[in-house]
Protein backbone atom coordinates (compact mmCIF):
# COMPACT_ATOMS: atom_id res chain seq x y z
CA UNK A 1 0.00 0.00 0.00
CA UNK A 2 1.16 4.17 -0.47
CA UNK A 3 2.27 6.37 2.20
CA UNK A 4 -1.05 8.48 1.40
CA UNK A 5 -3.47 9.58 4.03
CA UNK A 6 -6.24 7.37 5.37
CA UNK A 7 -8.77 9.99 7.00
CA UNK A 8 -12.06 8.76 8.28
CA UNK A 9 -14.48 11.78 9.14
CA UNK A 10 -17.11 10.69 11.75
CA UNK A 11 -20.18 12.77 13.64
CA UNK A 12 -18.93 11.35 17.49
CA UNK A 13 -16.71 8.07 18.69
CA UNK A 14 -19.15 6.04 20.64
CA UNK A 15 -17.42 3.04 22.13
CA UNK A 16 -18.28 0.56 19.78
CA UNK A 17 -16.13 2.13 17.18
CA UNK A 18 -12.62 1.84 18.85
CA UNK A 19 -12.21 -1.57 18.41
CA UNK A 20 -12.49 -1.19 14.63
CA UNK A 21 -10.07 1.51 14.50
CA UNK A 22 -7.64 0.82 16.69
CA UNK A 23 -6.84 -2.30 14.62
CA UNK A 24 -7.01 0.23 11.40
CA UNK A 25 -3.93 1.69 13.45
CA UNK A 26 -2.21 -1.16 13.90
CA UNK A 27 -2.46 -1.83 9.97
CA UNK A 28 -2.40 1.38 8.22
CA UNK A 29 0.02 3.04 11.28
CA UNK A 30 0.52 6.88 11.33
CA UNK A 31 -1.38 7.89 8.24
CA UNK A 32 -4.80 6.85 9.70
CA UNK A 33 -6.64 9.10 11.40
CA UNK A 34 -10.60 9.70 12.58
CA UNK A 35 -11.64 13.10 12.97
CA UNK A 36 -15.07 13.29 15.22
CA UNK A 37 -16.84 16.12 16.97
CA UNK A 38 -17.75 15.69 20.48
CA UNK A 39 -21.17 14.54 21.31
CA UNK A 40 -23.23 13.69 24.14
CA UNK A 41 -23.50 9.92 23.71
CA UNK A 42 -24.07 9.25 27.30
CA UNK A 43 -22.11 5.69 28.50
CA UNK A 44 -21.81 5.24 24.95
CA UNK A 45 -18.57 6.85 25.07
CA UNK A 46 -17.83 6.53 28.85
CA UNK A 47 -14.17 5.45 29.73
CA UNK A 48 -12.47 5.80 26.43
CA UNK A 49 -8.99 7.29 26.63
CA UNK A 50 -7.60 9.25 24.13
CA UNK A 51 -5.94 7.20 21.11
CA UNK A 52 -2.77 8.12 18.92
CA UNK A 53 -5.23 8.05 15.68
CA UNK A 54 -8.25 10.89 17.17
CA UNK A 55 -8.40 14.49 16.14
CA UNK A 56 -11.40 16.68 17.48
CA UNK A 57 -13.41 18.62 15.17
CA UNK A 58 -16.06 21.88 16.42
CA UNK A 59 -19.40 20.92 16.79
CA UNK A 60 -22.29 20.13 14.79
CA UNK A 61 -24.26 23.72 14.32
CA UNK A 62 -28.10 22.85 13.17
CA UNK A 63 -29.33 24.64 10.35
CA UNK A 64 -32.53 25.55 8.51
CA UNK A 65 -35.01 22.30 7.98
CA UNK A 66 -33.01 19.45 9.62
CA UNK A 67 -30.05 19.81 7.94
CA UNK A 68 -26.71 20.35 10.04
CA UNK A 69 -23.05 21.32 9.40
CA UNK A 70 -19.99 19.66 11.23
CA UNK A 71 -17.94 22.60 12.37
CA UNK A 72 -14.21 22.41 11.13
CA UNK A 73 -14.65 19.92 9.04
CA UNK A 74 -13.48 21.39 6.03
CA UNK A 75 -10.10 21.91 7.88
CA UNK A 76 -9.23 18.40 7.62
CA UNK A 77 -6.22 18.35 5.31
CA UNK A 78 -6.37 16.43 2.60
CA UNK A 79 -4.56 16.20 -0.87
CA UNK A 80 -3.92 14.07 -4.16
CA UNK A 81 -3.92 10.34 -3.74
CA UNK A 82 -5.11 10.48 -0.03
CA UNK A 83 -8.67 8.80 1.07
CA UNK A 84 -11.14 10.23 2.71
CA UNK A 85 -13.94 8.49 4.35
CA UNK A 86 -17.12 10.59 4.84
CA UNK A 87 -20.37 9.32 6.90
CA UNK A 88 -23.04 8.63 4.99
CA UNK A 89 -25.96 11.51 6.66
CA UNK A 90 -27.12 13.13 3.83
CA UNK A 91 -28.94 16.02 6.43
CA UNK A 92 -24.87 17.19 7.14
CA UNK A 93 -23.98 19.19 4.55
CA UNK A 94 -20.51 19.30 5.50
CA UNK A 95 -20.12 15.74 4.24
CA UNK A 96 -21.35 17.01 0.30
CA UNK A 97 -18.50 19.93 0.93
CA UNK A 98 -15.85 17.52 2.26
CA UNK A 99 -16.63 15.56 -1.15
CA UNK A 100 -16.59 18.12 -3.72
CA UNK A 101 -13.12 19.72 -1.88
CA UNK A 102 -11.48 16.15 -1.97
CA UNK A 103 -12.20 15.67 -5.64
CA UNK A 104 -11.29 19.40 -6.46
CA UNK A 105 -7.59 18.33 -4.79
CA UNK A 106 -7.28 15.00 -6.43
CA UNK A 107 -7.89 12.49 -3.30
CA UNK A 108 -10.58 9.69 -3.11
CA UNK A 109 -13.58 9.13 -1.26
CA UNK A 110 -15.36 6.40 0.68
CA UNK A 111 -19.31 7.25 1.71
CA UNK A 112 -20.15 5.03 4.27
CA UNK A 113 -23.55 4.56 5.25
CA UNK A 114 -26.54 2.67 5.14
CA UNK A 115 -28.65 1.72 1.97
CA UNK A 116 -31.58 0.83 4.10
CA UNK A 117 -32.46 1.43 8.04
CA UNK A 118 -35.47 1.20 9.90
CA UNK A 119 -35.29 5.61 9.99
CA UNK A 120 -35.10 5.36 6.24
CA UNK A 121 -37.53 7.63 4.51
CA UNK A 122 -38.19 7.70 0.50
CA UNK A 123 -37.17 11.45 0.05
CA UNK A 124 -33.74 11.06 2.37
CA UNK A 125 -32.97 7.66 1.00
CA UNK A 126 -33.42 9.41 -2.61
CA UNK A 127 -30.95 11.87 -1.44
CA UNK A 128 -28.67 9.57 0.55
CA UNK A 129 -28.31 7.72 -2.54
CA UNK A 130 -27.43 10.60 -4.90
CA UNK A 131 -25.26 12.06 -2.94
CA UNK A 132 -23.35 8.55 -2.68
CA UNK A 133 -22.96 8.72 -6.19
CA UNK A 134 -20.34 11.85 -5.76
CA UNK A 135 -17.83 9.27 -3.70
CA UNK A 136 -15.45 7.13 -5.76
CA UNK A 137 -16.32 4.10 -3.40
CA UNK A 138 -19.39 3.03 -1.56
CA UNK A 139 -18.74 0.98 1.85
CA UNK A 140 -22.31 -0.32 3.61
CA UNK A 141 -22.74 -1.82 6.63
CA UNK A 142 -23.48 -5.32 5.66
CA UNK A 143 -23.22 -7.76 2.66
CA UNK A 144 -26.48 -8.04 2.30
CA UNK A 145 -27.03 -4.40 1.49
CA UNK A 146 -24.63 -4.48 -1.38
CA UNK A 147 -27.60 -7.22 -2.73
CA UNK A 148 -30.28 -5.20 -1.84
CA UNK A 149 -28.50 -1.90 -3.82
CA UNK A 150 -27.31 -3.82 -6.50
CA UNK A 151 -31.18 -5.63 -7.05
CA UNK A 152 -31.98 -2.00 -7.38
CA UNK A 153 -32.36 0.03 -10.23
CA UNK A 154 -29.92 2.72 -9.48
CA UNK A 155 -27.58 -0.31 -8.48
CA UNK A 156 -27.96 -2.12 -11.54
CA UNK A 157 -26.61 1.29 -13.88
CA UNK A 158 -23.82 1.69 -10.83
CA UNK A 159 -20.15 0.66 -12.03
CA UNK A 160 -19.32 2.01 -8.58
CA UNK A 161 -16.79 -0.08 -6.37
CA UNK A 162 -19.26 -1.24 -3.36
CA UNK A 163 -17.77 -3.04 -0.25
CA UNK A 164 -19.49 -3.63 3.10
CA UNK A 165 -17.88 -4.14 6.49
CA UNK A 166 -20.72 -6.43 7.85
CA UNK A 167 -21.23 -4.33 11.02
CA UNK A 168 -20.33 -5.37 14.52
CA UNK A 169 -18.47 -5.12 17.73
CA UNK A 170 -15.22 -6.01 19.36
CA UNK A 171 -15.78 -9.49 20.87
CA UNK A 172 -12.94 -9.90 22.32
CA UNK A 173 -13.83 -9.16 25.68
CA UNK A 174 -17.11 -10.98 25.12
CA UNK A 175 -15.32 -14.15 24.32
CA UNK A 176 -13.26 -13.94 27.56
CA UNK A 177 -16.26 -13.84 29.89
CA UNK A 178 -18.37 -15.81 27.88
CA UNK A 179 -19.55 -18.83 29.48
CA UNK A 180 -21.08 -22.64 27.81
CA UNK A 181 -24.28 -22.79 26.72
CA UNK A 182 -26.53 -24.88 28.54
CA UNK A 183 -30.40 -23.89 28.43
CA UNK A 184 -30.62 -26.48 31.59
CA UNK A 185 -28.23 -24.59 33.82
CA UNK A 186 -29.49 -21.06 33.15
CA UNK A 187 -31.84 -19.83 36.07
CA UNK A 188 -33.25 -16.59 33.39
CA UNK A 189 -35.06 -16.94 30.72
CA UNK A 190 -35.21 -13.22 28.20
CA UNK A 191 -32.36 -10.78 27.63
CA UNK A 192 -33.17 -7.60 26.09
CA UNK A 193 -30.16 -4.78 25.68
CA UNK A 194 -30.28 -1.93 24.13
CA UNK A 195 -31.93 1.93 24.31
CA UNK A 196 -35.30 1.77 26.04
CA UNK A 197 -36.77 4.14 23.52
CA UNK A 198 -40.01 4.42 21.18
CA UNK A 199 -38.40 1.67 18.37
CA UNK A 200 -37.48 -0.79 20.98
CA UNK A 201 -40.98 -1.43 21.64
CA UNK A 202 -40.22 -3.43 24.75
CA UNK A 203 -44.09 -2.66 25.43
CA UNK A 204 -44.72 -5.80 23.22
CA UNK A 205 -41.99 -7.63 24.92
CA UNK A 206 -43.70 -7.23 28.35
CA UNK A 207 -47.41 -7.57 27.25
CA UNK A 208 -46.64 -11.09 25.59
CA UNK A 209 -44.78 -12.12 29.18
CA UNK A 210 -48.36 -11.17 30.68
CA UNK A 211 -50.13 -13.95 28.59
CA UNK A 212 -50.94 -16.97 30.34
CA UNK A 213 -48.10 -19.38 28.00
CA UNK A 214 -45.49 -17.21 29.57
CA UNK A 215 -46.50 -16.71 33.12
CA UNK A 216 -43.15 -18.10 34.27
CA UNK A 217 -40.79 -16.52 31.74
CA UNK A 218 -38.25 -13.97 33.12
CA UNK A 219 -36.70 -10.94 31.75
CA UNK A 220 -33.37 -9.19 31.83
CA UNK A 221 -33.17 -5.84 30.71
CA UNK A 222 -29.66 -3.74 30.11
CA UNK A 223 -29.99 0.03 28.98
CA UNK A 224 -32.43 3.00 29.97
CA UNK A 225 -33.91 5.51 28.08
CA UNK A 226 -36.80 7.82 28.06
CA UNK A 227 -39.42 4.90 27.99
CA UNK A 228 -37.80 3.25 30.77
CA UNK A 229 -40.47 4.70 33.71
CA UNK A 230 -43.10 4.48 31.52
CA UNK A 231 -41.78 0.58 30.88
CA UNK A 232 -41.38 0.10 34.59
CA UNK A 233 -44.86 1.48 35.83
CA UNK A 234 -46.22 -1.01 32.98
CA UNK A 235 -44.33 -3.51 34.07
CA UNK A 236 -45.92 -3.36 37.14
CA UNK A 237 -49.36 -2.53 35.72
CA UNK A 238 -49.63 -6.03 34.09
CA UNK A 239 -48.39 -7.83 37.11
CA UNK A 240 -45.17 -8.69 35.94
CA UNK A 241 -42.48 -6.77 37.99
CA UNK A 242 -40.94 -9.68 39.76
CA UNK A 243 -39.74 -11.36 36.77
CA UNK A 244 -38.35 -8.31 35.15
CA UNK A 245 -34.86 -7.05 36.52
CA UNK A 246 -33.84 -3.83 35.83
CA UNK A 247 -30.02 -2.97 35.31
CA UNK A 248 -29.93 0.46 34.02
CA UNK A 249 -27.09 0.97 31.20
CA UNK A 250 -24.23 -0.90 31.73
CA UNK A 251 -21.02 -1.02 29.61
CA UNK A 252 -18.29 -3.06 31.51
CA UNK A 253 -18.31 -6.09 29.92
CA UNK A 254 -17.98 -8.64 32.88
CA UNK A 255 -20.66 -7.16 34.29
CA UNK A 256 -22.82 -7.40 31.02
CA UNK A 257 -21.31 -11.47 30.52
CA UNK A 258 -23.08 -12.27 34.41
CA UNK A 259 -26.01 -11.57 32.95
CA UNK A 260 -25.95 -12.50 29.83
CA UNK A 261 -24.46 -15.68 31.00
CA UNK A 262 -27.88 -16.37 32.93
CA UNK A 263 -30.17 -16.13 30.22
CA UNK A 264 -31.44 -18.67 27.54
CA UNK A 265 -32.69 -16.14 24.48
CA UNK A 266 -32.20 -12.77 23.47
CA UNK A 267 -35.52 -10.68 22.63
CA UNK A 268 -35.60 -7.35 20.82
CA UNK A 269 -39.22 -6.56 20.07
CA UNK A 270 -38.68 -3.72 17.85
CA UNK A 271 -36.33 -2.15 15.38
CA UNK A 272 -32.62 -4.18 16.27
CA UNK A 273 -29.36 -2.99 15.27
CA UNK A 274 -25.96 -3.15 17.21
CA UNK A 275 -27.98 -5.15 20.12
CA UNK A 276 -28.54 -7.88 17.93
CA UNK A 277 -24.89 -8.82 17.31
CA UNK A 278 -24.16 -8.17 21.18
CA UNK A 279 -26.67 -10.68 21.95
CA UNK A 280 -25.57 -13.47 19.60
CA UNK A 281 -22.27 -12.89 20.58
CA UNK A 282 -23.20 -14.26 23.77
CA UNK A 283 -24.75 -17.39 21.55
CA UNK A 284 -28.08 -16.68 22.54
CA UNK A 285 -30.71 -17.49 20.26
CA UNK A 286 -32.52 -14.32 19.24
CA UNK A 287 -36.33 -13.77 18.99
CA UNK A 288 -37.05 -11.27 16.42
CA UNK A 289 -40.11 -9.36 14.55
CA UNK A 290 -39.96 -9.94 11.16
CA UNK A 291 -39.51 -7.85 8.20
CA UNK A 292 -36.11 -6.70 7.61
CA UNK A 293 -36.90 -3.34 5.57
CA UNK A 294 -38.01 -2.11 9.64
CA UNK A 295 -34.78 -3.39 11.00
CA UNK A 296 -31.31 -1.62 11.09
CA UNK A 297 -28.87 -3.10 8.47
CA UNK A 298 -27.01 -5.26 11.73
CA UNK A 299 -30.34 -7.30 10.92
CA UNK A 300 -28.32 -9.56 8.39
CA UNK A 301 -27.25 -11.39 11.06
CA UNK A 302 -30.15 -12.97 11.90
CA UNK A 303 -31.03 -16.45 10.20
CA UNK A 304 -34.17 -17.27 11.36
CA UNK A 305 -34.60 -21.15 12.61
CA UNK A 306 -30.91 -21.06 12.37
CA UNK A 307 -30.22 -18.85 14.84
CA UNK A 308 -33.39 -17.16 16.49
CA UNK A 309 -36.63 -17.07 15.52
CA UNK A 310 -39.39 -14.81 14.43
CA UNK A 311 -42.54 -13.44 14.93
CA UNK A 312 -45.28 -11.16 13.43
CA UNK A 313 -44.15 -7.98 13.72
CA UNK A 314 -46.40 -6.14 16.70
CA UNK A 315 -48.23 -9.05 17.47
CA UNK A 316 -47.84 -9.81 20.69
CA UNK A 317 -49.73 -13.08 20.72
CA UNK A 318 -47.25 -14.47 18.20
CA UNK A 319 -44.25 -13.38 20.11
CA UNK A 320 -45.57 -14.78 23.34
CA UNK A 321 -45.77 -18.42 21.43
CA UNK A 322 -42.97 -17.67 19.90
CA UNK A 323 -40.98 -17.40 23.09
CA UNK A 324 -42.58 -20.12 24.84
CA UNK A 325 -41.75 -22.45 21.76
CA UNK A 326 -38.06 -21.48 22.23
CA UNK A 327 -37.80 -21.76 26.15
CA UNK A 328 -39.83 -25.07 25.55
CA UNK A 329 -37.43 -26.78 23.69
CA UNK A 330 -33.82 -27.22 25.16
CA UNK A 331 -32.43 -29.40 22.24
CA UNK A 332 -33.13 -25.82 19.90
CA UNK A 333 -32.25 -24.08 22.16
CA UNK A 334 -28.80 -25.31 21.84
CA UNK A 335 -28.64 -25.71 18.23
CA UNK A 336 -29.37 -22.12 17.76
CA UNK A 337 -26.68 -21.21 20.43
CA UNK A 338 -23.56 -22.77 18.03
CA UNK A 339 -25.27 -21.05 15.16
CA UNK A 340 -25.68 -17.66 17.06
CA UNK A 341 -20.98 -18.27 17.74
CA UNK A 342 -20.85 -19.59 14.44
CA UNK A 343 -22.59 -16.32 12.92
CA UNK A 344 -20.14 -13.92 14.77
CA UNK A 345 -16.93 -15.82 15.01
CA UNK A 346 -17.28 -15.66 11.31
CA UNK A 347 -18.15 -11.81 10.81
CA UNK A 348 -19.99 -9.10 12.47
CA UNK A 349 -17.15 -8.55 14.89
CA UNK A 350 -13.88 -5.63 14.61
CA UNK A 351 -11.62 -8.06 13.36
CA UNK A 352 -13.21 -9.12 10.04
CA UNK A 353 -14.47 -5.22 9.65
CA UNK A 354 -10.93 -4.21 9.73
CA UNK A 355 -9.80 -6.57 7.33
CA UNK A 356 -12.33 -5.26 5.01
CA UNK A 357 -11.90 -2.28 5.37
CA UNK A 358 -8.08 -2.23 4.76
CA UNK A 359 -8.92 -4.59 1.70
CA UNK A 360 -11.22 -1.43 -0.09
CA UNK A 361 -8.63 0.82 1.20
CA UNK A 362 -6.10 -1.40 -1.27
CA UNK A 363 -8.63 -1.32 -4.19
CA UNK A 364 -9.50 2.27 -4.21
CA UNK A 365 -5.78 3.01 -4.27
CA UNK A 366 -5.06 0.81 -7.10
CA UNK A 367 -7.61 2.63 -9.19
CA UNK A 368 -5.70 5.58 -8.02
CA UNK A 369 -2.23 4.09 -9.83
CA UNK A 370 -3.97 2.79 -12.77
Amino acid sequence: MSANRVTVIQPALPKYRYGIFDRLSKRLGPRFSVFSSGSDLDVLSVGMAGREWQRPLGIYRHLLAGLYWQTDALSVPMGRGDIVVVSGAPRCLSNLALLLKAKMLGARTIWWGHYWSSTSRGWRAVLRLAIMQLADAVLFYTDQEIAEYNNSARGRLSNKLISALNNGIDTDEVVKVREKYEPSSRYRDLLFIGRVEEKAHLEFLLLALSKSICSEVTLDVIGDGSKQSEMLKLAEELGIGRRVAWYGAVTDEPRIGHIANQCKAFVYPGSVGLSLIHGLSYGLPAILPDNRWAHMPEIAAFRPDINGMEFRRGDVDDLARVVATVLGDPARLTDMSIAAVDTISASFNAEDMASRFVELVRQVENQVTQ
